[in-house]
């Protein structure tokens, strides 16, 4: 009896089985979702996210396999403007069955920033130049401006040749790295530069001891050259004429540098060649004496010249001056006791009077009146019509009818206020003699720098055949045009 039970127990579970096997198999039914990824998304930020094609579909296990649309609800709520992790909610229904599925969405940041360089990316330099980096801007999709997080890594020594590379690396808060190179050559392609002690164009005498001025010669990667420097020629002073020295020095890049000395042998002119030629300069000289005076009477006396001084009393320390330019064989002429514009200006008087005053003092200085004089200003001046109108008009027919003669120049030093240098005072003079069959020179005495250029500009003038006079009462004077 209990064995029956126990198999009829057994055979209704078994029946119970088969029924809900046919029941699922030939009747039950699924969802089925279709589009959505079962392992998420991952969008870029600031893109546009936009889901995929979401279906959903309901069918049986086996025989009803055929589908049919199930309603299907799409939550989303991804917003791409902001970093962070995100659910799309998707409910499915069909019949009394309902599925629901979550998608997680991540909005990252996966894009590293942009590094621009301003500038070239590969540029050059030359050597022993200062490098200046021209600079970067980074910009990145989340951060924005991030140039301030930019680290910059190498150096550029400017002296040594050779390649240089600078990184630029910069990195954004969610991590992603970029990194941009410039490249720098750093070159030498100039040369050295050699300086010469002295002048480039060198006056000896005839007979004397060329002794070399000297030089240096710097390098801008190299430095000091100067033991480098390699010279050629030789100055022969038995003989007249132009001799050339060479000076030659190369850097450890191979370019090289090249000067030249002329070096001008002649003959200084002797007292009894002083005779008028055709190529005669006279030398005349303003406003002293004064404290250079006497350099510029030894640098005549050197060389054999005679000059014309047009005297002042400005400076009455130097007042015994005149008569050691007068002893010394030069002309002295009157310029102008005061030198007071305003004062000498004001009438005819007043300027007579003045004559006068300064050549009594070189009367009672060289035993002599002196027959030749400068107006101040010269004769073509304009500056005494503020002071009265037409005087100089008057003036040039006063002083001749008074036995005066008057005198003005043809070539200006530039020393009256157009230059302070020696160099532009000698180079105005030699452009200028070489205008003129016959110079009068104007330069002043008072200053050091024109003094300066004074044994040059006689060297450069008797190796070119002039010859240096002083102003007398037979000289064909020089006149300015008067404008007032």
């Amino acid at each position: 009896m209990r064995k029956s039970v126990l198999i009829g127990v057994i055979v209704a579970f078994v029946v119970f089985l088969i029924a809900v096997a046919v029941y699922v198999i030939g009747f039950d039914y699924k969802i089925e979702i279709e589009g959505a990824p079962s392992d998420g998304f991952k969008v870029e930020y600031g893109e546009t996210f936009e889901l995929p094609k979401i279906k959903a579909f309901g069918k049986g296990y086996l025989f009803n396999s055929k589908k049919h649309k199930a309603e299907c609800e799409v939550e989303n709520n991804v917003d791409t403007s902001k970093l962070g992790k995100y659910e799309v909610k998707i409910s499915a229904s069909y019949k009394k069955k309902t599925l629901k599925k979550t998608i997680e969405v991540v909005v990252a940041d996966t894009k590293a920033p942009a590094i621009t360089l301003a500038g070239d990316s590969e540029m050059t330099v030359e050597a022993g130049t200062e490098f200046s980096d021209p600079g970067y801007t980074a910009e990145d999709n989340y951060d924005g401006d991030v140039t301030g997080k930019v680290s910059v890594d190498g150096d550029v020594d400017t002296k040594k040749c050779g390649d240089y590379t600078i990184k630029y690396t910069v990195s954004d808060s969610s991590e992603n790295e970029t990194q941009e190179e410039r490249v720098v050559h750093v070159a030498d392609t100039t040369a050295p530069q050699i300086t010469l002690s002295g002048n480039e164009n060198t006056y000896v005498q005839i007979g004397s001891t060329y002794e070399e001025p000297g030089y240096t010669a710097q390098d801008n990667c190299d430095g000091d050259v100067t033991d480098d420097v390699k010279t050629s020629g030789k100055v022969d002073t038995s003989k007249e004429g132009q001799n050339t020295i060479k000076y030659t020095v190369s850097d450890s890049a191979g370019n090289e540098a090249t000067v030249e000395r002329n070096v001008m042998v002649y003959d200084p002119q002797s007292a009894s060649e002083m005779t008028p030629t055709d190529k005669v300069v006279y030398l005349t000289f303003d406003d002293g004496p004064g404290k250079y005076t006497q350099q510029l009477l030894d640098v005549l006396d050197k060389y054999g010249v005679k000059a014309t001084f047009f005297v002042t009393n400005e400076d009455t320390d130097y007042q015994d001056m005149i008569a050691k330019e007068a002893e010394a064989g030069h002309t002295v002429a009157i310029h102008s006791a005061s030198h007071d514009y305003p004062k000498i200006y004001q009438s005819t008087d007043a300027y007579m009077a003045d004559l006068y005053e300064m050549n009594d003092i070189i009367k009672a200085q060289t035993g002599k009146s002196a027959s030749i004089i400068r107006f101040p200003g010269g004769a073509s001046n304009t500056v005494s019509a503020d002071y009265c109108k037409g005087i100089m008009t008057q003036l040039v027919s006063l002083v001749e009818a008074s036995g005066f003669q008057y005198c003005d120049w043809n070539v200006s030093s530039g020393d009256a206020g157009e230059t302070k240098y020696t160099d532009d005072v000698y180079n105005n003079v030699i452009s200028g003699i070489q205008k003129h069959k016959v110079s009068v020179v104007l330069q002043h005495d008072i200053k050091k720098f024109s003094v300066d250029a004074v044994e040059r500009i006689i060297q450069w003038g008797q190796a070119n055949g002039y010859t240096f006079l002083p102003l007398t009462p037979t000289t064909k004077m020089v006149h300015h045009k008067v404008n007032n």
